[in-house]
Parts: C-alpha cells; structure tokens; sequence
C-alpha cells in the first residue's frame, strides 16, 4: 500500500500516535472518526475530525464544542455492548463511507483493552478491502477464511509475526526463514514470532482459521510494507 493511496482513518484512544505518523495518515485520509476519547490527542494535533463517536465520557464541554463549531458530527452513543472502536467500524458499514481502513491507537494503554482491539478488528476484517493498525513500529492485519493469503512487500531479512488468533490450520509459506507447510497453530499452544523474510516472492496462507500478520514499517520511507 503506497502512501498515495486514500483511505478512511479512525483515532483510537491508545497510546498516543507520534508526530509523523499522524502526519503520514491523515494527510491522505478521506474521512477521519475518533473515538471520544482520542479527540483530545487529535485535538491537541490540530487534526481535523469527521466525526467522533462515543458515549462522550472522556470529551472534555470545551473539546467538543470546538470541534462542533467546525462542523464535526458528534454521535453521542450509550450502549455499553460494544466498544468504540466496533460503533466506529458499524458507522462506516451503515454509511458506506469508506473500504480501505487505517487504525492507530490500537494498544488501548491496557492489554485487555488491546486484545479486544484485536477482536473487533478481525471480526469486521471481511467487510471491509483493508483493516489495517498500526502502531509505533509495526502495521497489523489479519488473515480469514474469506481473506486467507497475503505476498509480503518486504525486503529480504525483515522480520515479521504470524499470531494464531485463536487458531489456524493450512498454514503454508514460502520464502520466509522458518517455513510452514499445512502447520496447526493455535494461540496458546503455536506461534509465529520473529520469522525472517528470505525472498523477495514471500507468501502465506491458510486454510481454516485466522492469524494476524505484524510487519515493521519505516515512517521515513514514506512507504508502508504491508
């Protein structure tokens, strides 16, 4: 995915995306949602905001009748069932607002926050062309039944991760250090951590299951490898 590329951007309230790689996504974002929370971040980053869902607990009176004056949608919603990132995920499916999603601020500063995270996001994986986190050094995307091979963009010896959430089977790849030929891997049991690329034609795939890929990226090389 070039840097070109328009996409549909959400703000989670994570751990705080650094400058420039703020800079790198919303400069081609074509829409942008935060969560209530990450308004504040993305306030104090002058970004300028679409939309921001939530049920407005962690918007501060002055925050949000800022950006109402600017013409944001505030979309107040109290349903303790999902999480904000899922409503922001649900909005952009009702109001078919975009098919290529970029994330940040997936870690939620709390690790049961960020495996939820997690959740959602592979839940909705085939709804959408590209689900795509990142965070401070890696993008993370999953792999389905539907969505179920992916070629790495990577020069040889980058180190990547296969995650199993929560199993996968099929696993075959080619060009990469350690292979795998129709492995079972199950959270818990099997992982991928640390695989090295070893040629440029790269691949995996699976037959049943999920498993998330994590690939470093260089926000300076205005180019993200996934």
């Amino acid at each position: 995915m070039k840097d070109e590329k328009k996409h549909l951007l959400i703000l989670l309230d994570g751990e705080e995306p650094s400058e420039a790689i703020i800079k790198q996504f919303v400069k081609n974002a074509s829409y942008i949602i935060a969560t209530d929370g990450s308004a504040e971040y993305a306030h104090a980053h002058n970004i300028p905001l679409d939309a921001i869902i939530g049920d407005m607990d962690s918007l501060s009176k002055e925050i949000r009748n800022e950006y109402e004056t600017k013409g944001t949608r505030i979309l107040e919603e109290t349903e303790q069932q999902s999480n904000d990132f899922e409503k922001a995920l649900r909005l952009i499916l009702n109001e078919s607002l975009g098919r290529d999603i970029i994330i940040l601020g997936i870690h939620g500063k709390r690790t049961d926050h960020l495996l939820t995270n997690f959740s959602v996001m592979l839940r909705y994986t085939d709804e959408f062309d590209s689900l795509i986190a990142y965070d401070a050094t890696h993008a993370h995307e999953f792999l389905t039944d539907e969505t179920n091979w992916y070629s790495f963009d990577c020069p040889v010896g980058t180190i990547i991760s296969l995650t199993p959430l929560p199993m996968a089977q099929g696993v075959t790849t080619t060009g990469l250090y350690y292979p795998l030929k129709n492995a079972r891997m199950v959270f818990g049991e099997r992982e991928g951590l640390s695989n090295i690329i070893s040629a440029e034609d790269a691949r995996v795939e699976i037959a049943i299951g999920a498993i998330l890929i994590s690939i470093p990226f260089d926000i300076e090389e205005k180019e993200v490898k996934i």
